[in-house]
């Protein structure tokens, strides 16, 4: 549904213009079959749609929304607010006697405060009765309005998920995300959407001040004032924990206008990472430290920043020894810390060797570490060989961890890591070529005790093998009756030509190939 509001100040009273769709496919063989694909809601579904109006004297609900009828409508709410008058009121020389300058289009009037309306803010559907995506327009104070006085949780995220999205940012807007992040008040949650919606905001047009009101915010909590250094960990607010985790991963999402991060977002982060200190504090901070090594994943080396790699990655590397020196729990430590190595190797692999990255890695891979630990540093090497070498080379690394891996959990999360690989592959056209020993080693899996044993296993390497055949990862939901392809037609062709063979045969070619076959030429794709 898509919807948008004008207020008519003659009448008192708010315009709301609705469009009805349904995204749902319809049946084939229906009327309402629109285009193949999409079938307009006109027939539509029972029931009146709430729509609230918070006005200046109250707040009004208005369940005059009909689910039915035409698919375009227009539904007038009425205001009980009514406009104070203006001290001073002056004829305008241009005005028409008609009054047909009476409504305002909230669409252009996005700078005018809501002084000129009885209208505050408006919600439609509040209480998600629809299971329905809603695209709601109203100027852009109605909704800074609604993020600021609205207690309901699901109102403030909308509202902050509209105003990050801006194409024209004013300073406005910037404000009230900076002051719903230091509002103690409001529910953690949607503060860390805030966090993260300063630093989109951010770029050189607002000359990056939704960077400097993250950095002004965590240091106003977690700076001493003296010294101008963060002060050791103190984690009983659990709240205001969760909130400033988040700000180092946010301040890394900031971007220049050539999309690499500032240096100064780069220099606060590794000014966190080197003067933590935990003593005295009754909590672990191993989840403190994943979160700041995660945002180091995150960063962008640009010119300006490039220098500054060496120091972090030394960070990282410490970081690495001590976790191994003293375990942390379940490895969450070292997890973040394979994590950063791979990001930062696919992002400037031009300026760090990928094989001295994996050589790194590797050791995490040995069976007297944590089975997460063991699994990360598989993905990440088979994410780097992907990267390297191309999605063949990373099937056959698979397939050698794979047989490897002793556990049963161990190996259905590398198989599925690696079918997700197949599908990005399959959705970004990638021309990669699945050699035919690949493809019989992963036929030899499929048929092996170990996949026997794990039902999980066997299922994610026939996905992988119906992705690499360009089918669907599933046999749920094909067609009964589907054309075969000409690969298909003539090895039928051929099987009914030879009397003495009743069951289909792999034949032999006369001549070696010069080239390896693609898994595409093995494993013929449906039409």
């Amino acid at each position: 549904m898509r919807l948008g509001i004008s207020y008519n100040k003659r009448r008192n009273l708010v315009e709301l213009a609705v469009s009805r769709g349904c995204t749902a496919k319809a049946d084939p063989g229906s009327d309402s079959h629109v285009n193949g694909d999409i079938q307009e809601g006109a027939t539509g579904w029972p029931g009146m749609m709430s729509v609230r109006v918070h006005e200046t004297d109250g707040v009004y609900d208005h369940p005059i929304l009909p689910m039915a009828g035409e698919a375009l409508q227009v539904v007038e709410l009425q205001c009980h607010s009514k406009l104070a008058a203006k001290r001073f009121q002056k004829t305008k020389k241009g005005s028409k006697p008609d009054g047909s300058d009476d409504n305002v289009d909230a669409s252009t009037q996005e700078n005018r405060t809501s002084m000129d309306s009885p209208l505050l803010w408006i919600r439609v559907d509040p209480e998600m009765e629809y299971l329905a995506e809603i695209h709601f327009h109203q100027p852009i104070q109605m909704w800074i309005n609604q993020l600021e006085k609205d207690k309901d949780v699901i109102s403030q995220s909308q509202a902050i998920a509209v105003l990050e999205k801006l194409p024209q940012l004013s300073f406005a807007v910037i404000n009230a995300l900076n002051n719903f992040l230091n509002d103690t008040k409001a529910f953690w949650r949607v503060r860390v959407e805030a966090a993260y919606a300063l630093a989109v905001t951010a770029s050189e047009e607002t000359d990056l001040a939704g960077l400097l009101h993250l950095v002004k915010f965590y240091k106003s909590r977690r700076f001493d004032t003296d010294i101008g250094l963060p002060r050791p960990n103190d984690f009983h607010d659990i709240p205001e924990y969760f909130v400033l985790e988040a700000i180092p991963h946010a301040v890394a999402l900031v971007r220049s206008s050539d999309k690499s991060s500032p240096r100064q977002a780069i220099e606060f982060i590794l000014q966190l990472l080197k003067y933590n200190d935990n003593n005295g504090n009754v909590y672990s901070d191993v989840y403190w430290l994943a979160a700041m090594v995660q945002a180091i994943g995150e960063v962008e080396f640009g010119q300006q920043g490039i220098g500054l790699l060496s120091s972090l990655l030394k960070r990282i590397d410490r970081l690495l020894q001590f976790d191994n020196f003293m375990p942390g729990y379940n490895g969450v430590l070292t997890v973040s810390c394979i994590r950063a190595l791979a990001r930062i190797a696919e992002r400037v692999s031009s300026s760090i060797c990928l094989d001295r990255i994996c050589e790194l890695i590797a050791p995490f891979r040995s069976m007297d570490k944590p089975w997460k630990v063991r699994i990360e540093a598989s993905r990440v090497l088979l994410d780097l060989e992907l990267h390297h070498k191309g999605l063949d080379a990373a099937l056959l690394l698979f397939l050698k961890y794979t047989d490897e891996e002793r556990s049963l959990r161990g190996a259905t999360k590398l198989a599925v890591h690696v079918l997700r690989i197949c599908q990005a592959n399959v959705e970004s056209n990638v021309t990669d070529q699945i050699k035919l020993p690949t493809l019989f080693g992963l036929l030899h899996l499929l048929s092996s005790k170990k996949a026997y044993n794990n039902v999980l296993l066997r299922h994610n390497v026939f996905c992988i093998l119906q992705i690499a055949a360009g089918r669907s990862p599933t046999l749920y939901g094909v067609p009964k009756f589907v054309a075969p392809s000409p690969l298909v037609q003539e090895i039928s062709v051929d099987q009914h030509t030879k009397a003495d063979s009743s069951v289909p045969q792999l034949s032999r070619p006369q001549e070696p190939s010069t080239s390896t076959p693609s898994v595409r030429e093995v494993l013929p794709a449906t039409g």
